[in-house]
């Protein structure tokens, strides 16, 4: 009975906040950016999300590991993107991707076993305009980036459970890619650990918000201090919190991003 009553709360929160204005402004052709700060899962949630039509656009990811790590805004203008966001797990001390990368044809990252635990879906590049969020590498593509867990498939949650870890359970900030029904690719972050203004979300609460966009595709990327969403017309959109400060400035180097231009 109480099993019942959670998933008919879950539901019908969802329901309702699909409904959210999301306060859309166009910044560019066929290119969005939107965010709110509102109440949502009993606490304080600050939501950014730049959309773009990925038919319009080429979308890239890009692996500068090492030396060449930087952060998210600064990667994206070094390679002339109009929009990115931070991409998936890396050794911080290192600066080098942690999980499996494909850029510009070229393996340059392999999934570490530490983090088999979360990293279960891959974002795929075929070509300049086709995007894909699932489970698997094809054997050819042009870019992927692996990450997890994955959230959504065909509009539908992946796992009616998680596991009970931290990672899972606790409120971080969280970085999200997803796509839709009609052609748009969905670049989101929810700031997180800033206490009166966002209070980052678990992983379930993380599928909820890709449903209230009313995502079919979407996958978790790295959170935490290296959630970060850029745009070239507004800079950092998001409050990376690396400087444990509510604003735009506190960016982590990391070694890859996913970006569009």
């Amino acid at each position: 009975m109480k099993r019942t009553v959670l998933v008919f709360i879950a539901l019908a929160l969802t329901s309702s906040a699909r409904g959210q204005d999301w306060n859309w402004q166009d910044i560019g052709n066929h290119v969005q950016a939107g965010h709110v700060q509102l109440e949502l899962f009993e606490s304080v949630q600050s939501i950014s999300v730049v959309r773009y039509k990925a038919s319009r656009y080429s979308t890239r990811i890009v692996n500068d590991m090492g030396e060449m790590a930087d952060s998210t805004s600064a990667l994206a203008v070094r390679h002339n993107a109009l929009g990115a966001i931070n991409g998936s797990y890396f050794d911080v001390r290192k600066l080098i991707p942690a999980t499996f990368v494909i850029d510009d044809g070229q393996q340059e990252g392999w999934t570490a076993e530490a983090e088999m635990y979360r990293t279960d879906g891959v974002v795929v590049l075929k070509g300049k305009h086709r995007v894909s969020i699932g489970p698997g590498v094809p054997k050819r593509c042009r870019e992927a980036l692996a990450s997890g867990p994955l959230l959504l498939q065909d509009g539908s949650p992946v796992k009616d459970s998680w596991p009970d870890d931290p990672f899972f359970s606790s409120r971080h900030p969280r970085t999200i890619m997803g796509t839709d029904s009609n052609g748009w690719v969905y670049f989101i972050v929810i700031d997180g650990r800033a206490i009166g203004n966002a209070a980052g979300v678990t992983i379930p609460e993380a599928v909820r918000v890709a449903q209230m966009l009313d995502l079919d595709d979407a996958i978790n990327l790295d959170g935490g201090g290296s959630s970060t969403l850029w745009t070239d017309s507004l800079g950092v959109i998001s409050h990376p919190c690396d400087n444990r400060k509510f604003n735009h400035y506190g960016q982590r180097a990391v070694p890859n991003i996913v970006m569009f231009r």
